[in-house]
């Protein structure tokens, strides 16, 4: 526990460094706003409260600016105490479709987790959400950041659990199998987070570096080139010859089409980016505009931060390397004298000669763990090159975020330690989306019938975006006849599942539902789908309760499956909310999932049907 004292110094302590170097602290939201945060967070930290309550309510402040560098970290003993000690959840999980998707670990893969602890999921899910950050408004990267956060220990789920919860001396977990009517549950040991790095992943390892996170392979005329990760500070090499070895050797192998996945990449060094843009470019270019500083002095500030470097040049560097802009940030002046220099951001930088660059198609694949450099080298690469983009769209800031140089400032009393930025990293591009990552061109929304399948479709996408079918002809070949199976519910009252035998007749595009609601009550529906707006629109209904959901996605897989992707928006309990259906149609299956959220939070399942053809 910390005294009302010690807390209040502490809280102090931040406010006066953030409003002091973070370049970004009102840049999404307004000053009157912030303040507020800072005034909720000082209330509460003027009375006694545990270290682990108040680097949830920073945690909770520091979200609130929408600043995906800026996040608390736990003082070094509890840090090293999880790291031997048990206090992890013992799976890996995926959010799919609005449901915990164990991925690996205590649990069987694909089973649903539906509460932990006796708290259903989506009220977890809604606790931890406020406590993660995200660039502007990228909340839609939430769901990533909640089962896997490189910055932090694991993930979101686990860092924040214990100051939401307290730390677990176990794990009692309720679970189902997606489509079963009865669930399971199992008390697990929790592990610790050495352990939990060892859990596969099914798919970048956790903290993977730029050296060992490039893996590549050839498929006729196509290549895909997947790099996690651009951190390549810790175990530096020389990008540019180093990604010059994969473009030779498709090069040799005549090489049309490169597919260029970036998904899990969640940024890290500028010299990676640039390394890439000179083997991909055919023109000079400026990588960021002058980087961008609130102040270049900081009082007394430096005692408490630790970082990186040369303390003196980072925290006394010379007034004539900077100029000084109408607004009274200071921008600074490139340094940089050598062109092929990939360390300085800031100079024109030359492409590689013709014969050492890759001059075919370009396909970027982009995810929700995008963010910070590889939002910024998915900018370049559409703006500049043209590549098509497959996939979702991620976090960061296409304009540039603010980032630079990490300070950790050290709160004394509890030993949280708070990152603030102390630079903003601004985009040298003509086109952006403010507030926001990059659009994709084509969108692949990963899916439930996808991880059960194995399947990847945005590789497919990639290869083949093939043209969209007809609407009304595919619904009505996808629905086609008498269904049986499920209705998996969420309960509007406490979160709680409910599960209910249903049967399903279609006849064109006219729906029937018969629902099995216990002994002698049977409950039937039924409702009508139109396909409007030239096929860019699904009706549901007629009349007062009339429904119009965007088709955002409409292809079908390399099996034959079939997959639709429909966003709208509507009220629950008196909010507005966000809207999201997902229909597959596989060999043997039909499933259609409901989800919704507010803004700033994850999409959670409302309601699912698991169907199979019926006898």
């Amino acid at each position: 526990m910390l005294t009302a004292g010690q807390a209040s110094s502490d809280v102090a302590l931040m406010r006066r460094a953030m409003e002091t170097i973070h370049p970004g602290l009102t840049r999404y939201v307004p000053k009157p706003q912030v303040d507020a945060g800072f005034a909720r967070l000082e209330a509460l930290a003027s009375q006694p409260i545990s270290t682990l309550a108040l680097h949830r309510e920073i945690a909770r402040m520091v979200a609130s600016i929408h600043c995906d560098h800026s996040k608390p970290e736990l003082p070094d003993a509890i840090s090293r105490w999880r790291k031997t000690n048990a206090s992890h959840l013992p799976v890996r999980f995926s959010l799919i479709e609005g449901r915990m998707i164990v991925v690996s670990g205590a649990l069987p893969k694909g089973v649903e987790i539906t509460a932990i602890n006796g708290r259903p999921v989506p009220q977890i899910l809604n606790q931890i959400a406020p406590l993660v950050a995200y660039d502007g408004d990228t909340d839609q990267a939430i769901i990533a950041k909640i089962a896997d956060d490189s910055d932090l220990s694991g993930s979101d789920f686990d860092e924040y659990w214990p100051g939401l919860f307290g730390a677990p001396a176990r794990w009692d977990i309720a679970w189902k199998m997606p489509g079963d009517a009865a669930g399971q549950t199992s008390q697990l040991a929790p592990i610790s987070f050495a352990d939990w790095m060892r859990l596969d992943t099914g798919d970048a390892p956790y903290r993977s570096e730029f050296y060992n996170g490039v893996t590549w392979r050839l498929a006729g005329k196509a290549a895909r080139l997947r790099i996690d990760t651009f951190v390549n500070y810790r175990n530096p090499v020389a990008a540019t010859p180093f990604l010059g070895g994969f473009i030779q050797a498709m090069k040799a192998a005549g090489t049309e089409h490169l597919i260029l996945d970036l998904r899990a990449n969640g940024g890290g060094s500028e010299d990676v980016s640039i390394a890439l843009a000179r083997h991909l470019f055919d023109a000079p270019f400026t990588w960021s505009k002058p980087i961008r500083y609130k102040a270049i002095r900081y009082g007394d500030l430096p005692k408490h931060i630790d970082s990186w470097g040369d303390r003196e040049a980072l925290f006394n560097p010379p007034q004539a390397a900077f100029t000084r802009s109408a607004d009274g940030w200071y921008d600074r002046v490139p340094t940089g004298t050598n062109e092929a220099d990939d360390n300085d951001s800031t100079i024109e930088h030359q492409p590689l000669p013709a014969a050492q660059r890759f001059t075919g198609r370009l396909t970027v694949l982009t995810g929700l763990r995008n963010g910070s450099g590889s939002t910024r080298t998915i900018a370049w690469l559409k703006e500049r090159r043209g590549a098509a983009l497959v996939g979702e769209e991620g976090g960061g800031s296409a304009e540039g975020p603010t980032a630079g140089q990490i300070f950790l400032v050290t709160l004394p009393a509890s030993g949280i330690k708070v990152r603030v930025p102390n630079a903003w990293n601004r985009t040298n591009i003509q086109r952006f989306t403010p507030r926001r990552g990059v659009p994709v061109d084509m969108l692949v929304v990963p899916t439930l019938a996808d991880f059960e399948a194995g399947r990847d479709r945005a590789v497919e996408v990639a290869r083949d975006p093939g043209t969209p079918p007809d609407a009304t002809l595919a619904l009505t070949a996808a629905l086609a006849g008498n269904w049986t199976g499920t209705l998996d519910y969420r309960d509007y009252g406490n979160d709680s599942r409910v599960s209910l035998p249903t049967l399903l007749g279609v006849n064109g595009l006219s729906l029937s539902w018969t629902y099995d609601d216990g002994p002698g009550k049977t409950v039937r529906s039924s409702e009508t789908w139109s396909v409007a707006a030239g096929g860019k629109q699904l009706v549901v209904g007629e009349g007062k309760g009339r429904e119009t959901m965007a088709i955002s996605e409409l292809r079908r897989s390399a099996d034959g499956g079939l997959t639709l992707v429909l966003d709208g928006s509507g009220s629950e309990n008196g909010k507005p909310v966000m809207i999201r259906t997902i229909l597959t149609r596989d060999k043997a299956m039909l499933r259609i999932t409901r989800q919704s959220r507010s803004a700033g939070q994850p999409f959670i399942m409302r309601h699912s049907y698991q169907l199979r053809p019926a006898a």
